[in-house]
């Protein structure tokens, strides 16, 4: 699969898609429960995310993470994020787990939430502290994660407070938490790669 060219269509596709979202939304959240409601206005926030990170940005996130973050390879613009990595993440994980978690809001609370607890987790953290090791800067996405993002996932937060079971926080944190663990042992996995192989070609040569 080319995947920068199916980046390129889903990032540029997130632009003119979240707007009409949040309408029927809108249009829509008489009939829907607000926790459901709030679990499917996650995907048009992280559609505007998501655009605000490779189409708005004068850098995208990618390259500005494998360039300038204190977690790239700081020389390889592919490494530890390449085009296979970006779309494992945002169109294998992180849109199913969100779609599938507003539709069973009513029936596995968790599932939806456990997202909520990636974006606190992964994208809260890295945007506005782990990317400012010395003094602010901007980064892509750090706009729509703290005045979208940040601000749903606390009110989302605030709204599950009120019904969830112990259980449904338990299994919330294990599958949020256990994904971001996941994803920074993958990508701390492949930074090493590439300085193990960068070692080997030094050395042979």
């Amino acid at each position: 699969m080319n995947y920068q060219a199916v980046n390129r269509i889903w990032q540029s596709a997130t632009l003119f898609l979240a707007p009409p979202l949040i309408v029927l939304l809108i249009w829509f959240k008489p009939d829907l429960e607000l926790y459901q409601w709030l679990l499917c206005l996650h995907l048009p926030l992280l559609m505007l995310h998501e655009s605000e990170e490779y189409v708005l940005a004068p850098l995208s996130f990618k390259q500005f993470f494998n360039l300038k973050s204190p977690f790239g390879s700081k020389t390889d613009p592919n490494f530890p994020l390449d085009d296979a990595y970006v779309f494992q993440v945002n169109i294998m994980i992180a849109y199913p787990v969100i779609i599938l978690g507003a539709l069973l809001a009513n029936v596995a609370p968790w599932l939806g939430f456990s997202m909520i607890w990636f974006e606190l987790i992964i994208n809260n953290a890295m945007h506005t502290i782990l990317f400012q090791p010395t003094k602010p800067v901007y980064n892509p996405g750090l706009i729509t994660n703290s005045f979208l993002l940040l601000p749903f996932g606390m009110i989302t937060l605030l709204v599950a407070t009120g019904s969830f079971t112990w259980l449904d926080w338990v299994l919330s944190l294990i599958l949020g938490v256990g994904l971001s663990a996941a994803l920074g042992m993958k990508t701390r996995g492949r930074l090493a790669k590439l300085k193990t192989s960068s070692a080997s070609d030094t050395g042979a040569a």
